[in-house]
């Protein structure tokens, strides 16, 4: 009889999911996770991410590695990708965090900061962040914007503008 108390603590302590990498109830854990925005049968949007976990009850989905891809006419605009980043599914708003960069395919144009927010209600990146524009020889720097995804469209606060070689 004195085993049938020590065999109970033996299976209660196998179920035990700490450390192992296993979902709470409601949270769903995700690998090359990809998800995308369309409109008018063309993608607007497309997300990759190599690891993500999904809170089904708060509509938010925090993941690793972000690559944020965007599209006009069907050809790609923009890429940004950070280290870390989350989406509110419900309006589809997200914010990248540690080493953000958005890189315009149009122009070349490159922006590097340490936190972005998107909102795809709006269509439009910003940050209150120190930031630095790169494009060619010119160097951009500042604290604060507000762009188009492309950077076609771009406000920035305290902005001060040299040419590198000089």
């Amino acid at each position: 009889m004195r085993k049938l108390p020590l065999l109970l603590l033996l299976a209660l302590a196998a179920c035990d999911s700490a450390g192992r990498g296993e979902a709470a109830p409601g949270v769903s854990l995700l690998e090359n996770f990809r998800m995308a925005e369309s409109g008018a049968g063309a993608a607007r949007w497309r997300l990759e991410a190599d690891k993500g976990r999904m809170d089904e009850k708060n509509g938010l989905i925090a993941f690793t590695s972000p690559r944020i891809r965007f599209y006009e006419a069907g050809k790609p605009t923009s890429e940004i990708s950070s280290r870390a980043g989350s989406l509110k599914m419900h309006d589809k708003s997200a914010v990248l965090t540690d080493e953000v960069v958005v890189n315009s395919l149009k122009d070349g144009m490159r922006l590097v900061t340490t936190r972005l927010f998107y909102s795809a209600a709006r269509g439009k990146i910003w940050t209150d962040e120190p930031l630095t524009i790169y494009k060619g020889r010119t160097v951009i720097k500042g604290r604060g914007f507000t762009a188009n995804p492309d950077l076609s469209a771009i406000e920035i606060q305290r902005q001060e503008t040299r040419m590198s070689g000089q």
